[in-house]
């Protein structure tokens, strides 16, 4: 079957707006075709999937650190 392909002059710019513009759904299919693209040789291994999927399931649920708070917490235990 051959394959149909369109090519469509962008701005990067509008690009960028039109991301922005997307669900967290939609950011994260895009988010994986991207990654695709970028590293088709990589080959992960089941128990990369699994922790890369508990590590985006834990960020979904707000379950995280974020820099500052780890740099607050870092300063408070060498003092």
């Amino acid at each position: 079957m051959a394959e149909n392909t369109v090519k469509v002059d962008i701005s990067f710019q509008s690009l960028l707006e039109a991301i922005s513009s997307l669900e967290i759904a939609e950011k994260q299919k895009l988010w994986e075709l991207l990654e695709a693209e970028l590293f088709p040789d990589d080959e992960d291994s089941p128990e990369d999937i699994a922790e890369i999927e508990a590590a985006r399931a834990d960020y979904k649920a707000g379950e995280y650190t974020t820099f500052h708070q780890y740099t607050t917490q870092r300063a408070r235990k060498s003092t």
